[in-house]
């Protein structure tokens, strides 16, 4: 018998099963793949480390919000960070146009910036910082010192989109261009994010950008050891098939595939929303909360490409790179031609603190683009699959070419992904790259459900990326431990 049950061993996962832990909780924590925190440890080809699951990250400065949690969680003393490029962590380019902005590390710096690019736009720019920073500082643990209200989540449902905000400020597509261009972190488009999660999201990024050295398998690694410390019990390569639930509406225990079953007294679930309704038994939510899950929209998938490369690319260290086509590149996003696409890319390493070997470049899709082979699983896919698969490797690699001729013609293509890829391996129903979306009109997940002791943490909860798990994972066992102490406590990590 188990206090809690953690059910599933992502970023959202080990931070809800330490949480718990260290407050003195019995925990089990079971995951499906034969290792946690699969998605962060990425793979390696030709002697490259890709990360499939972290690239980077911002806030993790010193007393910046993820900096904190990982203080509070134990896991600093174990990951070495590393600044991106201050100067210009990540660069925009518009290929039609010719046109280029870096962004640097701050808000002063990248005030400056923007004004410097466009200096009859000041009253935009400040006004759009501004609200970044208010926007981030109305967000309980975000802000330690913000109140726990309700409002954050009323505003991601009911508030203005990115597009309506940019379109109220400026005229200036270029300038509305740059500063959408993290949306392709989260995969939403601007007409479609609140205003609110876009600005919990990139400003932290404004804060300051910030590498693991060694990537997230550095990250699990260290997951992995706190979670021993801590004496949680983990299950690996055991898939949770049901929760089971009492006539009373209380949950009693979770069963694996292999007829086991760990018995709690409650159990935190970091799957995603539709998969979580499959292992409940029928009745225990009433039909239009089993309806609205069912109907929750995921975000975009992508073509990925991955490359190494026989000469060092000192233009990724420390920076990615963000491409459109043209000025209107970032509407219906996902749903346009592979050439007509953003493209965003970020470096891969074959040694952690060495220039790097290769890099990832990533295409927002839709998953509709191989819905012809969606019966198929990997390692049976059919040979149409793999030649079309093939023609989309090679369009990628033109395009990437086209697009940055500073990686040079030195690069190959060594693997290549597709949405069903990430469906695959992401444990994604529909296979969205970052789960589900958060998007004006929509009514995500709260940690909070109608079955007692059924907590809900993961992406589709608070926001996509390392400080959205890590943070759901808080807002999952504040319901549990207290905010209030929770906030406490963590107020002696900045």
């Amino acid at each position: 018998m188990h206090d809690f049950v953690v059910v599933g061993a992502g970023v959202s996962g080990l931070t809800s099963a330490l949480l718990l832990a260290r407050h003195g909780y019995s925990v089990a924590l079971v995951e499906k793949s034969g290792q946690t925190a699969p998605l962060l440890r990425g793979f390696s080809r030709r002697g490259v480390q890709f990360d499939t699951g972290f690239h980077y990250t911002g806030g993790i400065g010193k007393g910046e919000p993820l900096d904190v949690f990982f203080r509070y969680l134990g896991l600093s003393d174990r990951l070495s960070c590393f600044p991106f490029d201050a100067r210009g962590f990540d660069t925009f380019r518009n290929v039609r146009d010719g046109f280029e902005f870096r962004f640097p590390s701050g808000y002063g710096p990248l005030r400056e910036n923007l004004l410097e690019a466009f200096p009859s736009e000041r009253s935009a720019v400040e006004t759009y910082l501004r609200a970044v920073r208010s926007a981030c500082d109305s967000v309980p643990y975000l802000n330690l010192d913000a109140p726990l209200d309700t409002k954050g989540a009323l505003e991601r449902v009911f508030g203005p989109t990115l597009r309506e905000t940019l379109d109220s400020l400026t005229g200036d597509e270029f300038l509305k261009n740059v500063l959408s261009t993290h949306c392709l972190l989260y995969g939403v488009p601007p007409e479609e994010v609140a205003f609110l999660q876009h600005a919990c999201i990139v400003g932290s990024y404004y804060l300051s950008a910030n590498g693991i050295t060694g990537g997230g398998r550095s990250l699990a690694m260290a997951f992995d050891a706190r979670l021993e410390e801590v004496g949680v019990e983990i299950h690996r390569g055991c898939e949770v098939t049901s929760l089971s639930v009492d006539p009373e509406g209380a949950l009693r225990g979770v069963r694996l595939r292999d007829g086991k079953e760990l018995r709690c007294g409650g159990a935190v679930v970091t799957v995603h929303p539709r998969t979580m309704l499959e292992m409940v038994p029928e009745g225990a939510f009433r039909p239009a909360y089993k309806t609205r899950i069912m109907g929750l929209e995921d975000t975009v998938s992508a073509f990925m490409l991955y490359s190494v490369s026989a000469l060092p690319l000192p233009t990724l260290s420390g920076r990615n790179l963000f491409v459109l086509p043209s000025v209107d590149s970032f509407r219906n996003l996902g749903n346009r031609p592979l050439e007509e696409s953003p493209l965003y890319v970020t470096a891969a390493y074959a040694r952690p603190d060495d220039v790097p070997r290769g890099f990832i470049g990533i295409f927002p899709m839709l998953p509709e683009t191989t819905r012809a082979w969606e019966d198929s699983r990997t390692g049976n896919r059919p040979e149409s699959y793999r030649r079309f698969k093939e023609g989309i490797a090679g369009r990628m690699e033109t395009l990437v070419k086209r697009y940055c001729p500073e990686l040079g013609g030195a690069t190959a293509c060594v693997e290549t992904s597709t949405p069903l890829t990430v469906r695959d391996f992401g444990n994604a129903p529909s296979g969205g790259l970052y789960g589900v979306k958060h998007k004006v009109g929509q009514y995500n997940p709260v940690p909070l459900t109608r079955v007692k002791g059924l907590y809900l943490a993961g992406q589709a909860v608070t926001s996509p990326g390392i400080l959205g798990a890590v943070l759901s994972g808080f807002m999952a066992c504040g319901n549990i431990l207290g905010h209030d102490r929770l906030i406490k406590e963590l107020k002696t990590c900045r």
